[in-house]
């Protein structure tokens, strides 16, 4: 549930101070190529939390600067990255976007994201990494953007992002696995809140496809224990063409077959948690072939085997 990782040790060699703290980027952040501008300064310390599969990193960091290409973006599965600087400053550049990260803002981004960032000078920030699967079940509008800061004082829902993780901080220790859940839970139930009121209410006609698409998933989570979800069937529930369904998707950056993964592979996190169901039964429900073919799947998205991930974080 929570680990600590103190700085590495004085004697230890720069090399292996590095080393160790690209590992802690790739596995708690995304692939990055980053460097410290002054070698003689090393690369920083980092603290770790998890909540459940929401990883939560307290980060020291010296000037920097750094890049994720499209090839870093492609050797992981898209997850959402939540960062907030607490002191210091971060600009974080892409093809669409330059923000100047400071304290009091949040900003939502996508590992799949390319572009550039700078340290400018000593930072300390928190970040969470949050599997798209994670968001699945929740109702995030029209979808995972790619890129959104909010000021804090300006978003109610921000603001409290901001204090909820605070109040997770200083408790998490004390936590047992099913308060971990609920913790858990309520984060992600903000974020999609955030997500979701990037938008407003009214649906014009250049909304449809957006409106489309957020329907289209509802009816998948709705039907997901009735066997294989064909385009077929969407178009037809919602009296569209297939090619729509397809465009429907394809406004938000993502597939059908993607997004009927991410609605079964969380379904199928939820029993391990909260049942002591087999999991041949837990794939059988969600529309997996087999065990194996869940074990591949889950252990592609969350790093761990489905037994493995149950004995870590299983409350039932």
């Amino acid at each position: 549930m929570t680990q600590t990782i103190s700085e590495p040790l004085a004697d230890v060699a720069f090399e292996e101070r590095a080393f160790h703290w690209r590992s802690a980027v790739t596995d708690r952040l995304t692939h990055l190529k980053l460097q410290p501008t002054d070698r003689t300064r090393g690369y920083g310390s980092h603290q770790a939390r998890d909540i459940g599969d929401l990883l939560m990193t307290d980060w020291r960091c010296p000037e920097m600067e750094g890049e994720h290409g499209s090839a870093m973006a492609a050797q992981e599965a898209e997850c959402l990255l939540l960062f907030m600087v607490t002191t210091g400053r971060q600009i974080v550049q892409t093809q669409q976007d330059t923000v100047m990260l400071r304290p009091g803002a949040i900003l939502l981004m996508s590992t799949r994201v390319t572009g550039k960032i700078v340290i400018p000078g000593e930072l300390t920030k928190r970040t969470v990494r949050i599997p798209l699967t994670a968001l699945a079940p929740y109702d995030t509008g029209t979808g995972v953007p790619d890129f959104l800061c909010l000021e804090t004082a300006a978003n109610p829902l921000a603001r409290l992002t901001q204090d909820y993780l605070a109040g997770v901080d200083a408790q998490l220790g004390q936590m047992s696995a099913i308060d971990v859940e609920g913790a858990r839970n309520a984060l992600l139930a903000l974020v999609a809140g955030m997500l979701r009121g990037r938008h407003g209410s009214d649906v014009s006609e250049t909304d449809f496809l957006p409106f489309l698409r957020r329907q289209l998933e509802n009816w998948i989570a709705d039907h997901l224990t009735e066997g294989a979800i064909r385009v077929g069937d969407l178009a037809a529930a919602h009296n569209v063409a297939p090619r729509t369904v397809h465009r429907a998707f394809a406004a938000t950056g993502d597939t059908m077959g993607a997004i009927v993964r991410a609605h079964r592979l969380a379904a199928a996190r939820n029993d391990l948690v909260h049942t002591t169901a087999s999991i041949a039964a837990i794939a059988h429900r969600w529309g997996f072939c087999d065990a194996s073919h869940l074990g591949r799947e889950f252990r592609r998205e969350f790093s761990m085997s489905p037994g493995d991930y149950r004995a870590a974080h299983g409350i039932a």
